[in-house]
């Protein structure tokens, strides 16, 4: 029989087997429309991080609420080592470096999914920009040779 630590982990590898089922399921459904999902898995992350972790939101500045969400997938959630927010000519990149997840997200892309509608970071960061006013779409990259995700939005 497992440790408790042991079901913790094969726990949250089942969730996110499911997780990376789905992603993958959808965009062989719906292709480009599942893109509509990001923003409402976005603000579910969103409201998790206001009411666990003190997140706030109002009166902040993009690339400020941009740097905070990276703090908080790296100090809180250590989904990478380090999270760089940098302003572009149309918006702004986001790079985490040694992001979790590289070979689950390259494999998606392997298999054929092109927008990782379902990316964390991503779908925060449409959803704090959306609460912001600002309208915005987006890419993510995966850097499997690195292990970092390049995720931009293009601000409109």
């Amino acid at each position: 029989m497992a440790t408790e630590e042991a079901k913790l982990v094969n726990r949250a590898r089942m969730w996110g087997l499911t997780a990376l089922g789905m992603t993958f399921g959808i965009w062989e459904l719906i292709q480009e429309s599942s893109t509509a999902l990001s923003p409402t898995i976005g603000e579910a992350i969103v409201r998790e991080m206001e009411k666990a972790l003190g997140l706030e939101i109002a009166g902040e500045k993009p690339e400020h609420i941009l740097v905070e969400l990276g703090r908080i997938f790296v100090d809180e959630y250590g989904f990478a080592t380090e999270a760089k927010v940098e302003p572009t000519e149309k918006g702004f990149r986001v790079t985490l470096v040694n992001a979790v997840g590289t070979p689950e997200f390259s494999g998606l892309v392997e298999h054929g999914v092109e927008k990782l509608f379902s990316h964390p970071f991503y779908c925060a960061g449409l959803a704090v920009l959306a609460r912001l006013g600002t309208k915005a779409r987006g890419e993510v990259f995966i850097d499997k040779a690195a292990k970092s995700h390049v995720i931009t939005f293009e601000t409109m």
